[in-house]
């Protein structure tokens, strides 16, 4: 089926490809982090009112929506964070 030439060839574009991969820095989740610690929130590493009440809105939804659903299992307490970010 493939020569030993062929799997050789092969194993070694594999091993420079995986070499050469690099981990970008996401631009959505830094901005997305930025905008959750807000002007006053940034020196005491805090995330900010409107972005915790958005958090916790979230939360209430998608725990409704499970409720509906039906899936008991995949329901879990809300973990409050005071506003000290967690990530």
């Amino acid at each position: 089926m493939f020569t030993l030439e062929e799997i050789r060839c092969w194993e070694k574009e594999t091993q420079c490809s995986v070499k050469t991969t690099t981990k970008y820095k996401d631009p959505r989740k830094d901005k997305q982090k930025d905008f959750r610690k807000g002007i006053k929130g940034v020196h005491y590493n805090k995330e900010s009112k409107p972005a915790r009440k958005d958090d916790y809105r979230r939360y209430r939804t998608r725990m409704k929506r499970l409720m509906r659903g039906e899936q008991y299992e995949l329901l879990h307490g809300y973990q409050r964070t005071s506003g000290w970010i967690t990530w």
